[in-house]
């Protein structure tokens, strides 16, 4: 494997290992937030507003692949430290068909229950034709989806987490490339943006397969066998992630349909605009404890305790840093970034503008939950994981949601992200205390 899995853990070869995972996922968060862009100046406000609505389907299709990928890639990261190649090879086998298997169910049920999903989604009429036009395409990205989550993350287990990058990029060149060429050129609406989306995830794909099949690498696909307990147990580490993925699906749902009747579509546009910077930010913390992961799992299973407390002062030092210039540049540029979307003097421009600066606290305490649900994750604990997620990214954000704008109104919409990340903090907090002697970790909170 790579020198840091063998060798003293340097600030120099730590970076150089963490990086392309926090890239990476900046990667994915400006493609989302380009998608955004794109759909809002070519498209128009009701356009994004559809995106918007068809989220939470991605969101329950990106909460079973999150959890697949990274329960089991946590579980094949111990084996490979405890020394049995031959057994992380046969679960790194067995996911990849398995998620393909999953990856089709979910394509079959989306396209059979379309109308009720569209229903249930809330929208009607011009909304409606939108939202089905994007999921009749889009769906068929989901088998994609599914693998080229499992390259990624196997990737990155495998010691090269710097290729996910060039995954990751390729996707999403050629997803700007077909989505302006089909929205602009060809004049095809958002089933030209629903292209693009879709072939991204089949170029991710293909260039997944590609270093597996040609680069030396230490993971081999291989013929094996079903092995329930694996199964169970990845699905059951993942669990956090299936929380965080699908939770944001659920929210958004519950932000549309609170927006749809209190504001209107243009409420739905500014949410949409709203949670895709949040989660550009959320994104950080995200890929980094993607990147560190592999190594608490590597360093657990090897028993070097101290190599895993050396990561716990980066990350803390890490964290810090980050969460106070994300919030101070979000509260005070909020016009500017919002411009990116939207021009100044229309009414989701004035809404946007609010939605950030009102978000802005909730960047200070976010990095630290985030870390937290990962860490966890990496031990291969996903109960604790799973309900640090839970609180932070479904259950308090929709308690938030309905209690704050039953009180601020629109204002508190947008005080939600800050409550739910306020009330997770002390969970996080008392967390790591508990489990600190079982893992053998020090992660003391007066010292960075």
């Amino acid at each position: 494997m790579s020198n840091i899995y063998t060798e003293e853990i340097t600030r120099k070869n730590f970076i150089n290992f963490v990086w392309p995972s926090i890239v990476m996922m900046l990667v994915i968060a400006v493609r989302y937030n380009i998608d955004s862009i794109l759909v809002a100046n070519m498209l128009g406000e009701v356009p994004l507003a559809a995106v918007g609505i068809a989220y939470p389907v991605q969101g329950m299709m990106w909460g079973v692949s999150v959890m697949l990928a990274s329960g089991s890639s946590a579980l094949v990261a111990i084996r490979m430290g405890e020394g049995d190649m031959d057994g992380a090879n046969r679960g790194f086998s067995l996911v990849c068909v398995l998620s393909v298997i999953i990856g089709f169910i979910f394509l079959f049920v989306t396209l059979i229950f379309m109308d009720p999903i569209i229903g249930f989604l809330g929208a009607e009429g011009e909304l409606a034709f939108h939202v089905e036009e994007f999921l009749r395409i889009f769906a068929w990205a989901f088998p994609a989806a599914f693998l080229g989550l499992i390259f990624e993350y196997y990737i990155r287990v495998d010691g090269k987490p710097g290729f996910t990058l060039v995954l990751y990029l390729s996707g999403a060149v050629a997803h700007i490339i077909v989505a302006v060429v089909l929205m602009g050129k060809y004049d095809m609406g958002i089933a030209g943006d629903a292209w693009g989306n879709t072939i991204d995830l089949y170029v991710m794909v293909i260039v997944g397969a590609l270093y597996f099949i040609f680069a030396k690498t230490k993971l081999k696909l291989c013929r094996f066998k079903i092995e329930w307990k694996f199964i169970g147990h990845s699905f059951f580490n993942g669990s956090s992630e299936l929380v965080s993925e699908s939770a944001a699906g659920i929210c958004t749902f519950c932000f549309n349909f609170l927006m749809l009747r209190m504001v209107g579509a243009s409420g739905v546009a500014a949410v949409n605009i709203i949670l895709n910077l949040h989660y550009f930010v959320i994104s950080i913390f995200i890929g980094y404890i993607m990147g560190i992961a592999p190594l608490i799992s590597y360093f657990y299973g090897a028993k070097e305790y101290k190599k895993i407390d050396k990561i716990i002062g980066y990350s803390k030092k890490f964290i810090v840093v980050s969460s106070i210039v994300s919030a101070v540049v979000f509260l005070l540029f909020a016009g500017l970034i919002v411009q990116i979307y939207e021009s100044p003097g229309s009414e989701l421009y004035d809404m946007s503008v609010a939605g950030v600066r009102w978000m802005a606290p909730a960047l200070l305490l976010g990095g630290i939950n985030v870390f937290a649900s990962g860490f966890f994750t990496a031990y291969g604990n996903g109960v604790i994981s799973a309900v640090i997620s839970a609180s932070r990214a479904l259950i308090m954000v929709i308690i938030g949601m309905f209690l704050l704008s039953w009180i601020f109104g629109l204002s508190g919409i947008w005080m939600t992200l800050t409550f739910a990340e306020l009330m997770t903090l002390g969970l996080t907090f008392g967390m790591f205390g508990k489990y600190k002697s079982k893992y053998n970790y020090n992660f003391g909170i007066g010292r960075l």
